[in-house]
């Protein structure tokens, strides 16, 4: 504990006129559950209105979907975008790749508050508008990243904010069980008392008998997002009447390792088809056009035999992705291979030669066989691979919650203070794999984490 916090914990405790006395039992204003993105942002919003905020975190060691993932986050009109957008055009996007599935109320929270929570974190977090690639479903560009455009980097620069906040105590290494009756609080390591609980304790992904239930397609999919991502917090809301949708709703990684490198599988970032990528399977061919959504693409990687593709790009394709933190990790960890050639490849790879050689000579003559509309770089020699799988980065359906992050039961009632944020509460990508657009994830964990940290 800092010692300017611990100094404040014990005033604060201590009951008027009974100095050196027992401490009577601690009421903090806001309880914040998982220390992720949404709740990191949860705990600086509460803080900044002067609440003091408790902020619990199960294991700040264990590496999390926030740290895991490539740090982009979906924004519409904020100052750093060059061309016009607006949260409307935002919504518009979502809509056309979700077909209206998506609550209309939380659609505009998340479109709206995403801006509203980088307008907010401005002046703590060195933002700037990602332009490496054009990604799939956005018609602006409108990702946005710290400098090393890197999931890890922005969760050390959050929980450094959340360090230096006088009104915001962390604690690590403290797991909460459940909620207190009447959401008077939480159960973590004995009883702890609060005016209002924000649950951003992350998905499901971390529990395969809730994602074999919920999202069978993803059943055979690796799990890199993070670990303690288990449904705990979907379970303690569910059971005071709150409602969950869009629960099939989840978020594929196409491009990651298959191998462990050490305790992780390296991952490649969703750029590579953007910037010129193809991806062939075990028989050296193509099988689907890469440049539709990552997402979307994920079920037709795990369609191929062992699940299992060879992605392949160039020189200039491969610079251009190193601006991303993920990429440059698996170049560092040696997941990425250079070959001088087509048979350098195959031989590499364990590919037909010949089938190879035709899958190549075959990107020159158009139209596309499947359909691909965007190209990128050219693909020429050198060429750079990487054995990828398909993989589940984390869950998108959880509760319903209002504008505010209110968790809200069936017939739209308020639980009274609750929220939710992240990938505990239902994101804006309808259902399945294909609905969700790059950068949404993040989008709705800092929206929802701002406004129910204003909220509460």
């Amino acid at each position: 504990m800092r010692a300017g916090a611990a100094a404040l914990d014990r005033d604060a405790r201590r009951e008027p006129g009974r100095r050196g006395l027992p401490p009577a039992r601690l009421m903090w204003d806001v309880v914040v559950a998982g220390a992720g993105a949404a709740g990191l942002v949860a705990a600086l919003a509460a803080a900044d209105r002067g609440r003091r905020v408790l902020l619990l975190e199960r294991d700040a060691a264990t590496p999390s979907t926030l740290s895991l993932s490539g740090g982009l986050i979906a924004a519409a009109g904020t100052r750093w975008q060059d061309e016009p957008d607006s949260p409307a055009r935002f919504a518009a996007d979502i809509r056309a790749k979700s077909g209206d599935a998506v609550d209309p109320l939380l659609l505009e929270a998340v479109t709206h508050g995403a801006a509203e929570a980088l307008a907010f974190l401005d002046p703590i977090l060195p933002l700037h508008l990602h332009t490496g690639a054009r990604w799939p479903g956005h018609s602006a560009m409108r990702l946005h990243a710290t400098p090393a455009e890197s999931g890890s980097e922005l969760q050390a620069l959050l929980r450094q904010a959340v360090a230096r906040h006088p009104g915001i105590e962390l604690r690590d290494g403290v797991a909460v069980t459940a909620l207190l009756p009447g959401v008077a609080g939480v159960e973590a390591d004995g009883q702890i008392e609060a005016g209002a609980v924000i649950l951003a304790t992350g998905g499901f992904g971390g529990a395969p008998d809730l994602v074999g239930r919920f999202c069978p397609e993803a059943a055979a999919a690796v799990h890199v997002g993070g670990a303690l991502s288990d449904g705990a917090a979907l379970r303690w809301a569910e059971a005071l009447g709150a409602e969950v949708r869009c629960m099939d709703a989840w978020q594929g990684q196409p491009h990651v390792s298959p191998h462990l490198m050490g305790r992780e599988r390296p991952r490649f970032g969703g750029a590579l088809p953007a910037l010129g990528a193809i991806l062939v399977n075990r028989l050296g061919h193509r099988f689907v056009a890469e440049d539709m959504g990552p997402s979307e693409l994920t079920p037709h990687l795990l369609a191929q035999p062992g699940s299992v593709a060879v992605e392949i790009w160039g020189e200039a394709a491969h610079q251009a992705a190193l601006s991303g933190g993920p990429f440059r990790h698996a170049v560092a960890c040696g997941a990425v291979t250079e070959c001088a050639d087509a048979p350098a490849l195959a031989a590499r790879f364990a590919l037909p030669l010949a089938a190879l050689a035709e899958t190549l000579d075959a990107l020159r003559r158009q139209p596309d066989g499947f359909g691909r509309q965007a190209w990128g770089h050219a693909l020429v020699p050198p060429f750079y691979a990487a054995e990828v799988t398909g993989a589940l980065a984390h869950t998108q359906g959880g509760l319903r919650v209002d504008r505010n992050a209110r968790v809200l039961r069936p017939d739209g009632s308020v639980i009274p203070r609750l929220f939710a944020a992240g990938g505990v509460a239902c994101g804006v990508s309808g259902h399945g794999a294909a609905g969700y657009v790059p950068g949404n994830g993040l989008a709705q964990s800092f929206a929802l984490g701002f406004r129910a940290g204003r909220a509460a």
